[in-house]
């Protein structure tokens, strides 16, 4: 099969993307704030809070494509209308803490029993969504799924990550991504379109991420061997065989380094430039990706068609990717990022524009769907260059600090929708600004790192820039 795979590994890759689809659910908000136009008596449809103010004994909401958490608590203008911003802040709070105190632990006690913690808490807070008596009640309960997404994207994440063979895991970014599980939620939605019964639904469609961890995984043999439980670890290397039909054949496993801290990282000149670079990166794409993605739900058409639409060309445009970068070598990792970054500012600042003039056509979706597929072609280059400019030694601390970063730029994206209620383009113009600086950035300080050797990364303490670590041929191992 294509990339080597055998069975364990597609339940594998099956166990990450329906865990990507529920850690989806931060971006659920597209349809629980959803808030069609509404019209007082036989006026024309408008989005005006000031007539929805005046107007509360003949409103009627026109076209609704869903009913949202927003237009069942007022949501919609006044004071009331942050609580929708709100929503989406408290689960990325959520996230951010998660990520912290589920990785930590996973690290101590194991990835398979934190990870079936953190997603049948998930599921269960996702299901409980739908019976929320009353938003405050909701939004507690939002917290706390968010804290399972962070956990989830953090430990299966590796947990995932340590069951694959490293040729895989490009069959993982092309096939099982963020677009697919996008589109999943969208066409639950779209088939329920109720905010408590969608919720309960996702709750439900995610459950087979978490009955293949409990009854299909062991413990990850890389954990084991980290913790120097080698006896464990062949038991756990072996239950892998038997479950991919395969002969079991001892894996010769690399000698454990120490990490270094993030204080370490920091001081080493080499290390902290590069460090820097690379928050921006992930600052700059988290904050822009999610604004615009629960700023979605406002582009004028049919709801769940522009949905769908988003969620396809994210996922072929993945597929697109892996294919392009796999046969042209002089595709370099400086110009996925700069080139991505530039479309994107382009098509935001049309936006701006669009929207400052009050367009609405069909070359508004347009623009938005290509300046979002390029987005999230500048998070693949957040984690491509994560992995591949950092030392093995501090690899993970370091990608850990970019996912933190990243955290906080999502935990501010919903106050820009909630600024759009003042000045529409609000949202497009912050992504033009804050992509020219990170452009520059990316431009000035970025390092190329396509096929480096990742045992082979070093950066000399003493060097603004680092030792050179580019190696044209793709390393041996990286192919066992």
């Amino acid at each position: 099969m294509w990339f080597d795979i055998n069975r364990f590994h597609l339940l594998v890759l099956l166990t990450w993307q329906f865990s990507i689809f529920f850690a989806s659910q931060q971006i659920f908000p597209i349809f629980s704030n959803y808030v069609p136009q509404w019209k007082c008596g036989d006026s024309e449809p408008t989005s005006d809070c000031d007539v929805y103010q005046t107007c509360k004994a003949n409103l009627t909401f026109v076209n609704v494509a869903f009913k949202s958490a927003a237009m069942e608590y007022d949501w919609i203008c006044g004071k009331s209308a942050y609580l929708k911003s709100l929503f989406s802040q408290i689960q990325f709070a959520g996230v951010l803490c998660g990520t912290f105190s589920f990785g930590a632990v996973s690290d101590v006690v194991g990835r398979k029993p934190v990870a079936v913690f953190a997603l049948s808490l998930g599921i269960l807070m996702n299901f409980v969504t739908g019976l929320a008596p009353n938003y405050q009640l909701l939004l507690g309960i939002r917290f706390f799924l968010g804290l399972s997404v962070g956990g989830t994207l953090v430990v299966v994440c590796t947990f995932v990550m340590e069951m694959l063979l490293p040729k895989q895991r490009m069959a993982l970014r092309a096939f099982f991504n963020w677009g697919v599980a996008r589109l999943m939620m969208t066409l639950i939605a779209m088939a329920l379109p109720e905010w408590r019964i969608s919720s309960i639904a996702c709750a439900i469609a995610a459950l087979p991420a978490l009955i293949i961890i409990i009854f299909v995984f062991p413990e990850s043999p890389t954990w084991l061997h980290n913790k120097g439980r080698l006896d464990e670890m062949k038991k756990s290397e072996k239950h892998i065989a038997k479950m991919a039909g395969v002969s079991y054949v001892p894996i010769e496993h690399q000698k454990i380094e120490h990490s270094k801290t993030v204080m370490e990282m920091l001081q080493t000149k080499g290390l902290m430039r590069r460090l820097f670079v690379l928050w921006s990166m992930w600052f700059v794409a988290s904050i822009c990706g999610y604004a615009t993605d629960l700023n979605s739900n406002t582009i004028s058409g049919d709801l769940f068609v522009n949905q769908i639409l988003f969620s396809i060309l994210i996922a072929v445009s993945k597929m697109i990717l892996v294919i392009f970068d796999t046969h042209v070598p002089s595709f370099r990792r400086r110009t996925l990022h700069q080139g991505a970054q530039l479309v994107v500012c382009i098509c935001f600042l049309i936006l701006t524009f669009m929207t400052f003039y009050g367009y609405t056509g069909l070359a508004f979706l347009i623009v938005n769907l290509i300046g979002t597929v390029f987005i999230e072609y500048t998070w693949d280059a957040c984690y491509l260059c994560a992995v591949e400019s950092m030392e093995t030694a501090c690899r993970a601390s370091a990608t850990g600090t970019c996912s933190l970063v990243a955290r906080i730029g999502a935990i501010l994206a919903p106050m820009l929708n909630y600024a759009n209620l003042w000045w529409p383009p609000s949202v497009y113009l912050t992504v033009v600004l804050l992509g020219t600086i990170n452009l520059i950035i990316s431009y000035f300080f970025l390092v190329e790192t396509k096929n480096v050797n990742l045992d082979n990364v070093h950066i000399d303490p003493s060097s603004e820039e680092g030792t050179p670590m580019i190696d044209e041929k793709p390393s041996q191992k990286s192919d066992q």
